[in-house]
């Protein structure tokens, strides 16, 4: 990606605030509301994590005075409490269930959203800095994970002693915390600390659905434009969540696109014209064996939709994806159709990114019927720049006594790259063993991922 001429980057956060501090006197609140506050957020809260002791959440903040020990569990916004997220104010609801679909049918409201008028283009670009700032910290604290809710899924179908999972599915209610995040905990994660320092910002934020690998835009939106969006969901899995914020920059339209579900660490801006500042191509990852690019575009078909464009290259050979972003109206099935989905889904992950999106640590697999013979990927950050990546079958770690001493080598390493202790992370090692050789779960959860394969297939 070319940078524009004009655009500025974020340096130490320090600068960037006393930046800001200088041009807050420009800005109306309604613009950039609590300018000075999210700089000071910046400057004095730069890292910090969460830890849950004797069910006490506290978050050690590291500040230029030292590390503060800050209360968590009394802690209420609108957005969110110490581990949860305020369903309602994120309007969140249950959808119908016909009898036989695999999924509940997905709802949105029946408004949209208003923009955010902003005059200059000079200010346009300092919000997506201080946005910018909040989304790498997100990234930086935070981790993906699949697997724990894995786990809870599992343990809670053991609990209830039913055998019919597909029964099971239709009652559970998935978890939602501020520890354990997929794509939809992430995007109301950013809503939340958004909310937090600047509440006008937040009210413009919305969760918005996305329908990954479309294979044909035009027949797809066609039909969504024709039928009207809630005559089309039969056919829809709505498999990604992330955040949208309309917006008005010198009287130009145009979308700002935050999606920590997939570590972007930019504030992705998608103009309807598609001139500066508009993003465009940009790379998302670029390791020795794969480069990884997207790009954001309203649709030609319908400017309801944003085309999400991802490129792919591994050596000489290119690969292109789409995905269907639907932004006109806010998405109110996050937790009941796109967190139900993930715990059907047939892979699991639990990865660490740092501040600029890179998957740095973590684990993987793909859910399968092997077993303890089922394989699981750890990787981490070695040495010189290296990354280590070592496969191990899940029986490794049947028996904490008799894990080998090079494989335990690998988790001393591995542990405080996730953040956690030696003895959490076996533990959850050894919870995904137990889950895994639950041939029955797993053969149910398998045959619910491919009902739901089957039913968007035509997408």
């Amino acid at each position: 990606m070319t940078e524009k001429k004009g655009r500025q980057t974020v340096g130490t956060s320090q600068a960037y605030a006393k930046n800001c501090r200088v041009r807050a006197v420009f800005m109306t609140l309604e613009q950039l509301a609590h300018l000075q506050t999210i700089a000071m957020e910046a400057m004095y809260q730069r890292t910090g994590s969460v830890q849950c002791t004797n069910n006490r959440l506290t978050k050690t903040v590291s500040c230029r005075d030292g590390d503060d020990v800050i209360e968590l569990n009394d802690f209420k916004s609108k957005w969110a409490g110490a581990d949860n997220y305020d369903l309602d104010a994120f309007e969140q609801i249950d959808g119908p269930w016909p009898i036989g679909h695999p999924l509940p049918l997905p709802k949105w409201t029946n408004h949209s959203k208003k923009p955010l008028v902003i005059e200059k283009i000079w200010q346009y670009e300092d919000l997506c800095g201080i946005i910018e700032v909040t989304l790498h910290r997100i990234l930086e604290e935070t981790h993906y994970n699949t697997a724990n809710n894995f786990i809870d899924f599992h343990k809670a179908f053991k609990q209830s002693k039913q055998t019919d999972l597909r029964q099971f599915y239709q009652s559970y209610v998935p978890p939602i915390n501020r520890r354990h995040h997929t794509c939809v905990s992430l995007a109301m994660e950013i809503v939340s600390r958004l909310g937090d320092v600047a509440p006008n910002l937040a009210e413009h934020c919305y969760l918005v659905s996305c329908e990954e690998a479309v294979e044909a835009v035009g027949p797809y939106i066609e039909n969504c434009e024709e039928n009207g969006m809630e005559d089309t969901v039969y056919s829809l899995e709505k498999e990604h969540v992330l955040i949208a914020l309309k917006i008005n920059v010198a009287n130009r339209e145009g979308l700002m696109i935050l999606d920590a579900g997939y570590h972007v660490s930019r504030a992705v801006t998608v103009m309807k014209d598609q001139m500066y500042p508009h993003t465009g191509w940009f790379i998302q990852s670029n390791e020795p064996h794969c480069k990884r690019e997207y790009c954001y575009t309203m649709s030609a078909v319908s400017s309801d939709f944003v085309e999400w464009s991802e490129r792919t290259t591994r050596g000489n050979v290119e690969a292109y994806e789409l995905s269907l972003v639907y932004v006109e109206r806010p998405y109110r099935s996050a937790v009941d159709v796109t967190v139900r989905r993930n715990l059907v889904y047939n892979f699991r992950s639990l990865l660490s990114r740092d501040a600029k999106g890179r998957v740095c640590a973590g684990l993987y697999f793909p859910v399968s019927n092997g077993g303890g013979d089922s394989q699981l990927t750890l990787f981490y950050d070695g040495p010189n720049d290296s990354s280590v990546k070592v496969k191990q079958k899940f029986s490794t770690f049947k028996d904490e006594e008799k894990i080998p001493d090079a494989v335990m080598a690998h988790l001393e390493l591995l542990a405080p790259q996730l953040a956690t202790t030696m003895k959490d992370l076996i533990s959850l090692l050894k919870s995904l063993y137990e889950v895994i050789c639950d041939q029955n779960f797993i053969g149910q959860v398998l045959s619910i991922n491919d009902e739901i394969a089957v039913m968007s297939a035509d997408n």
